[in-house]
């Protein structure tokens, strides 16, 4: 179990870093859910591979408590931070935002509270990717919908830049095939 608790911290802190430098710098708003659904998956597997090699017992009623307090707390914490964000408009007139040192409190705070009590409940880090890739999915839709409400004629062009970069990204791969 404590091969599986230290690939979770360490991903975890891999994907973290990442995440936040982002959140903190200005970036076109987009919402772009794979990432974050690789994350969830991996997050599941995780689990699945606890309970079923590293014998992870848990009692039934303590695994559906647990996941509902979690995904309250993953939902919480991702609208704080996205209520964090500030929103603006470009010079090419996309949909910008941009964190905040809240932000990071914010992250602190869940993550930390998270880790606490899955520690307290499975004795590793085990639901530590599901509960990031769930907060990450649940926060990117809270984005998109603060920036769409304040800027709903706006947004359109950040739609297009999206599907023009994902038009880009498809060429370059069928190039490289």
């Amino acid at each position: 179990m404590q091969n599986l608790s230290y690939t979770n911290i360490v991903l975890a802190i891999l994907i973290l870093y990442v995440v936040i430098k982002r959140q903190l710098e200005p970036r076109t708003v987009k919402f772009k859910p794979e990432f974050f659904i690789v994350v969830i998956l991996f997050g599941i597997a995780s689990i699945g591979d606890a309970v079923n090699k590293q014998h992870l017992n848990l009692a039934q009623n303590k695994i559906i408590i647990f996941g509902i307090l979690s995904l309250i707390s993953a939902a919480v914490f991702a609208a704080l931070r996205a209520l964090s964000y500030k929103f603006w408009l470009d010079d090419d007139k996309l949909v910008m935002r941009e964190g905040n040192w809240l932000t990071i409190v914010w992250w602190i705070i869940g993550i930390g509270m998270h880790v606490a009590v899955d520690r307290i409940w499975t004795g590793s880090s085990v639901t530590l990717l599901l509960y990031l890739g769930v907060t990450l999915l649940i926060q990117r839709g809270i984005v998109w919908y603060r920036a769409s409400s304040k800027y709903p004629q706006e947004i359109s062009a950040n739609v297009a830049a999206q599907q023009k970069d994902r038009n880009r990204h498809n060429r370059r791969q069928e190039r490289r095939r």
